[in-house]
């Protein structure tokens, strides 16, 4: 579990290196939604919060054997920064569907990206075999250090909108909506959060609805993808604190994402870009409350998007 004191220190560990994310009104969206756009973050994405959260509080003998993580695109951006930060070495695991982007920034900061696997399962479970033969292992969901700094982000919301009432984010393995959810609602239980699930990526809303939807590895929600690790923390996390676990179509995420570009002015990507896509489409019960949407991240190849805006 992360405590609320766990997260307001993550908070004052990250200060002296993130500035606080913007929050930026959404009229068209309703006069009471709000944009928390984690995709103006340090490595365009809210992973950098808890990638360096967990490296800075890592013993220097942790550090020293090389960070080892596995990840299809924001995870290994933010890791390679924090260890660059820290002057960490880190190999990171990422899958032959990882976008080019992403692949690039990773090699940019210095750490050594290993194309391994056809999907986000296959390169997790050969970081996890080679972090058994030396290494420490960064969980881009499953440590209570990344999920705390997922946290931070309803810090900020908290002090931008003081007046919230719901809280709505992306979900894959639960390190952001777990520690989003943790915050607010140790802060006050009557603040409403909900999570949304590409429908190509169902893992967590398979678990809250007791349903065994596939994984669909062709998506526009590749950040999402994957399936949450046997026993990972974020589980009863999630089961105790969400109000709701909703999904969103592929054709409703591309429209998301055309409206943030052409209204807002935001380029995001498709996982990036759910909660969003719940909020247009009425996948969210009932409205009208003071809502903060997460956009949890804006790494976008040039080609996809073409193909979106088409």
């Amino acid at each position: 579990m992360a405590t609320l004191r766990d997260i307001i220190r993550a908070s004052e560990r990250l200060a002296p290196h993130l500035p606080r994310t913007p929050l930026e009104s959404a009229p068209q969206l309703g006069d009471r939604i709000w944009l928390k756009l984690e995709n103006a973050n340090r490595t365009h994405s809210f992973k950098i919060r808890g990638a360096l959260n967990a490296i800075l509080s890592l013993s220097d003998e942790e550090r020293a054997q090389g960070i080892i993580a596995a990840s299809s695109g924001n995870h290994a951006g933010a890791v390679a920064y924090a260890a660059q930060l820290t002057g960490a070495k880190a190999t990171i695991l990422m899958p032959s569907t990882t976008p080019g982007k992403k692949i690039e920034r990773v090699k940019q900061y210095g750490a050594q990206a290993v194309i391994f696997g056809d999907n986000y399962d296959e390169a997790e479970t050969e970081a996890l075999r080679r972090a058994r033969e030396g290494g420490t292992w960064l969980s881009p969901y499953n440590d209570p250090r990344v999920i705390a700094g997922a946290g931070t982000i309803s810090l900020e919301i908290l002090k931008q909108l003081p007046k919230v009432q719901r809280v709505v984010a992306p979900v894959s393995g639960g390190g952001l909506i777990a520690g989003v959810a943790a915050a607010l609602k140790q802060v006050d239980p009557a603040i409403e959060v909900i999570g949304v699930n590409a429908e190509s990526a169902p893992a967590m809303y398979n678990v809250f609805h007791d349903e065994q939807r596939p994984q669909v590895w062709d998506t526009l929600a590749d950040a999402l993808s994957g399936e949450i690790e046997a026993g990972s923390i974020t589980l009863p996390i999630c089961q105790d604190y969400l109000d709701d676990m909703v999904l969103v179509s592929e054709e409703e995420i591309a429209a998301a994402m055309r409206f943030l570009l052409e209204t807002q002015g935001w380029v995001v990507e498709g996982g990036g870009a759910v909660a969003v896509a719940a909020q247009m489409h009425d996948a969210l019960p009932g409205n009208g409350k003071p809502t903060a949407l997460v956009v949890s991240g804006g790494n976008l190849d040039a080609e996809l998007l073409r193909r979106v805006l088409c």
